[in-house]
């Protein structure tokens, strides 16, 4: 697990109150959050928010709402009253503490500790608020291919068509950059020959070459560290995006279209993890088979040790002799 993201749901009948949003986060760091706070009178605004959209989808509802309420005078100071309200909160409490408090609980899939984390946090705003709360964690990949989703229903533009057809690029297989929401990198700050997560989304011919090179590919859609090799900003609409070649290795390059405001996953530390395990690993199989390694000495034979006894007589024999004739 790599995010979390936790979608909360709660009433407050102190304040008659309701308020809609979500928690975001990397592991064991301090949440981003965005919320929608509205009077009772109002929550028909939120019907159409549930907990069970995925977090793009949760996002663009919530956003949707907050600019509908904008336009109504004053609603919306509720809401900013409660971000200074939980930005104070969590500031006090401490939000790396409170980010490991949220990864702990969801890798151990325990809802109630959420909740009861979510309930102390809103205790000042208003006491004992019915809270209903749906967590999931997820890795990297796969927010990044949950983000390529929702990137390519814009890519529907003739231009884009145009750009995936050309003689160097159509046959290339499609990959997309592992994204890093929190601390990730524009493409833009990316140099040729830079190494570029990616994550494969469509191996097309060269199929049997990725599986051959790169076995587990398909599996959760893992990540693959590629080499950047060319980056050429194309104008689609009133968008410039970048058309990216990586070469996965030797023989095979893929190609990707990406927003710069994508951020990238720029983290070597994340790159080399699996590299380390491999290396201890291998260390310790190494260390395993010189324990294996028997050293035999060959034993001595009765015969080896009388000849070793006598010699040493003979020499303790020589060296009296030649002390007896210096000293006479």
């Amino acid at each position: 697990m790599d995010l979390y993201f936790i979608k909360i749901r709660a009433r407050s009948k102190g304040t008659a109150e309701d308020i809609v949003g979500y928690f975001f986060g990397k592991t064991n760091n301090a949440p981003e959050f965005d919320f929608i706070v509205v009077p009772l009178r109002y929550s028909n605004m939120l019907d159409d928010i549930t907990l069970e959209e995925n977090l793009n989808e949760f996002r663009e509802k919530l956003e949707k709402v907050k600019s509908q309420l904008k336009e109504v005078a004053g609603i919306y100071d509720v809401t900013l009253a409660f971000f200074a309200y939980l930005n104070n909160v969590m500031n006090r409490r401490g939000k790396i503490p409170l980010g490991i408090e949220f990864s702990t609980a969801i890798k151990e899939s325990d809802n109630e500790v959420i909740k009861v984390i979510i309930q102390d946090l809103l205790e000042e705003w208003s006491p004992k608020m019915e809270v209903a709360v749906k967590c999931e964690g997820m890795l990297l990949e796969e927010y990044s291919t949950l983000t390529f989703l929702n990137v390519q229903e814009g890519f529907s533009d003739e231009s884009i068509k145009e750009i995936y057809s050309r003689p160097d690029i159509v046959d290339l297989p499609e990959v997309f950059p592992v994204i890093d929401p929190i601390n990730g990198t524009s493409i833009v700050q990316f140099d040729v020959e830079d190494k570029i997560p990616v994550v494969i989304l469509n191996p097309g011919k060269f199929e049997k070459a990725i599986k051959d090179n790169i076995p587990d590919f398909d599996k959760n859609k893992s990540s693959v560290e590629g080499t950047l090799i060319s980056k050429e900003l194309v104008k689609i609409k009133s968008e410039s995006l970048f058309l990216i070649k990586v070469e996965l290795f030797s023989g095979v390059i893929a190609k990707s279209l990406i927003s710069p405001s994508l951020k990238i996953l720029s983290d070597e530390t994340y790159f080399f993890k699996r590299k380390r395990r491999q290396t201890a690993y291998e260390k310790e199989s190494e260390q395993q088979s010189a324990r294996n390694i028997k050293v035999e000495i060959p034993s001595s034979t009765g015969s080896e040790l009388l000849i070793a006894f006598m010699t040493t007589l003979l020499f303790t024999g020589a060296l009296l002799i030649i002390t007896y004739l210096f000293m006479k």
